[in-house]
């Protein structure tokens, strides 16, 4: 049985790289072998997804035809719909195909009559611990005979196996709603679930299911590591050495400019500045001409460094190795607050950042992995735009000149004399910063943290761009943390609605934020039984966490006898685990129970979800699902008391009609009064100043 409607929905949005090629079709719907366009590597690859199991299986056979096609185009459908062409990367479709050949083989083995929507979650559990006993005999017989010592053989699947095939279920629960494809399953498999089914498993073979999980991929780098190489970048970026150079750049780039040689090969400058200019250009019309630039170049220096300071405080050797700092340092932050990949960064041309009126600058990337070429806004905010400032502004040559033809790329180098040279052609320093390069300026600026930093050479001796895009994910979960110093904190207290930080609040497959927002849970709810802990033990500590939560763990704790530190770690466990995710805002954080998450202020009756994301202040305030923590949210609370203090008064000043019926002026206090409960509830010594009501 076949869904007549499929093929239209198959023939959606995307680029083709077939274009006018009309003889034939390149793909088949149904059929098991592909030829899929790499847009990078610019050539054709095929792919074979048959396999012995499931040869004679028609409605196997169909629905991994089509789930291939809507995995492999990311539910675009054909890249050219007369043609049926499909274009991806072939290291990402190979993890596709690999993970629906096991599918396939499973399926055909244990239940070949049934279909996907027929499977319960008991038919899920069991496909996955077979793939992580590896139980499933998915390689053809080509494929064992040419790839036997890259395929492991005995032991337990890794966690990227498991994970390609959730994603092939929920993918196929999701195409199926949308009529996309015939058959999928019929509900969706959650990171808690998965942990249910695997963690016995892997129990067996001695292995923590956390150990497990973070398994050999790039994890995050330490919070306080992470949080102290930023620092060092900031200061860099901030640094005196960088603000001279950007406007002695910027004057250099001007109708004002001092001619580079005269500065550092010649003494004329010198001579000026010494007060030897008379003398040794009395008789020159180009030294006289040239005498108000050089007064307006010393006026800078005296600008940055002081009225007493009478010579160019940099060489021409200073100035390239503080440039090559400071693009080592803008590279550090961006990675660390954009989420950007190096390759994306090391094609960014510069220009692209564009401010927009809500406060975010944007820029645009070719991102081909994750988007088929097509350009994507990044959102840049703070510090990330800071550095874009610096890369664009440390440069003789013109970034910004709209009038230029070529191309300039962001991280291009432009800062040596040869750019102020006649001779100099623009059109050999076009090219984009390669990856290996982007890479070698990582690991140079971390060879000399480490120098800085010895100590740290112990915890965390190397490192890779990618593990800062995990980091990315737990600083855009912790912004307002106070284990997140105050730059970091305002850098994503202002992009919170930003694009790229709402990618990882929002999208629920994203396994980087899954597992940052897990270990967070799993941090805080361990504080929350400590906390409680020590409360119920009358120890002579201050509480620190407040609100149903944290009640939920007295109550927890209050019927447990904890004799141990295994018993207080199987308390912990528990507890965690009792939450559904975590929100964090910077009155508190959001933590509702899984068993009460209908209870939320912000649960929608007509969709039956809870809409965490979108909730406000006076929406979290009254919920049972709120909990602040004094040292995190305390200050924010009463500021934004006081804010809203502050609006009320203003109304009061400039209005003559009712109060009562002025929407603006009761919404502000009722903020004030969650605020002032709020703090009240924490034992706050902080005070809102209320208006006359």
């Amino acid at each position: 049985m076949t869904d007549s409607n499929l093929s239209p929905n198959l023939v959606k949005l995307h680029k083709s790289n077939e274009e006018g090629l009309s003889s034939g079709l390149i793909n088949e719907l149904g059929s098991l072998q592909f030829t899929v366009y790499d847009l990078v590597k610019d050539k054709n690859f095929s792919f074979d997804l048959s396999h012995p199991a499931y040869e004679s299986n028609e409605h196997i056979r169909r629905t991994l035809s089509e789930l291939f096609i809507m995995r492999v185009s990311k539910g675009l459908g054909w890249s050219n719909p007369s043609v049926q062409s499909l274009s991806g990367r072939q290291g990402t479709i190979k993890i596709i195909l690999t993970a629906l050949r096991r599918l396939g083989v499973w399926w055909a083995e244990n239940k070949p009559s049934s279909k996907l929507s027929e499977w319960n979650q008991g038919d899920v559990k069991h496909l996955l611990q077979d793939v992580l006993e590896l139980k499933v005999d998915w390689q053809s017989d080509d494929n064992r005979n040419r790839h036997r010592h890259r395929v492991k053989q005995e032991g337990i699947a890794n966690r990227a196996v498991i994970d390609s095939i959730v994603l092939a279920l929920n993918e196929s629960e999701k195409f199926a709603l949308m009529g996309n494809i015939q058959d999928g399953l019929s509900f969706n498999l959650y990171e808690k679930q998965q942990k249910a089914i695997l963690r016995p498993i892997l129990k067996r073979h001695q292995i923590i299911y956390e150990d497990w999980k973070k398994g050999g991929s790039w994890s995050s780098i330490p919070q306080p590591v992470a949080m102290l190489l930023l620092n060092d970048a900031i200061e860099v970026i901030r640094d005196k050495k960088t603000s001279f150079l950007i406007e002695y750049f910027q004057f250099q780039r001007s109708d004002m400019y001092y001619s580079v040689i005269s500065v550092f090969d010649k003494t004329t400058f010198q001579h000026f500045c010494d007060g030897l200019w008379r003398f040794e250009g009395s008789g020159s019309n180009e030294a006289l001409d040239s005498k108000p630039n050089a007064e307006a170049l010393l006026s800078l220096i005296h600008k940055h460094y002081g009225a007493s300071y009478n010579s160019f405080p940099l060489s021409l050797k200073e100035i390239s190795s503080w440039c090559e700092n400071v693009y080592r340092a803008a590279l550090v932050i961006l990675l660390s607050l954009t989420g950007a990949r190096i390759s994306e960064l090391a094609s960014m041309k510069a220009g692209d950042l564009t401010y927009n009126l809500d406060g975010l600058w944007g820029f645009k990337s070719d991102i081909v992995k994750t988007n088929h070429g097509l350009s994507t806004i990044r959102g840049v905010h703070g510090l990330a735009a800071e550095a874009v400032r610096a890369l664009e502004q440390l440069s003789y040559l013109d970034k910004l000149d709209p009038n230029e033809e070529i191309e300039v790329f962001l991280f291009g180098k432009f800062f040596s004399k040869s750019v102020k040279r006649t001779c100099f052609s623009l059109e050999s320093w076009t090219q984009c910063a390669s990856i290996q390069a982007t890479f070698s300026m990582l690991k140079k600026f971390y060879a000399a943290f480490l120098k800085r930093h010895p100590e740290i050479k112990v915890i965390w001796p190397n490192i890779h761009p990618h593990q800062l895009r995990h980091t990315f994910a737990e600083f855009a979960l912790r912004r307002f943390d106070g284990n997140v110093n105050e730059a970091i904190r305002r850098h994503f207290r202002h992009s919170n609605r930003s694009f790229m930080t709402n990618i990882y609040l929002s999208n629920k497959v994203d396994e980087t934020f899954l597992y940052a927002q897990e270990v967070m849970i799993q941090e805080i709810a361990e504080k929350m039984i400590n906390d409680a802990r020590d409360l119920l033990n009358q120890n002579e500590t201050e509480p620190r966490f407040f609100g149903a939560a944290m009640n939920a763990a007295l109550e927890l704790l209050d019927v447990t006898v904890i004799s141990s530190e295994e018993e207080l770690e199987s308390v912990i466990e528990e507890f965690a685990e009792g939450f559904e995710k975590i929100v964090p805002h910077e009155y508190g954080y959001c933590m509702p129970r899984t068993k009460t998450i209908s209870q939320s202020q912000c649960f929608d009756k007509v969709s039956k979800v809870a809409k965490l994301e979108e909730a406000g202040f006076s929406t979290c305030s009254s919920c049972v699902h709120s909990v602040q923590e004094i040292n995190s949210h305390e200050a924010s609370i009463a500021q934004i008391g006081l804010t809203h203090a502050q609006q009320m008064k203003s109304i009061e000043a400039t209005t003559c009609f009712s109060l009562e019926s002025n929407k603006f002026y009761q919404a502000s206090k009722s903020a004030v009064k969650s605020a002032e409960r709020l703090l009240k509830r924490m034992n706050s010594d902080k005070i809102i100043v209320s208006s006359k009501e």
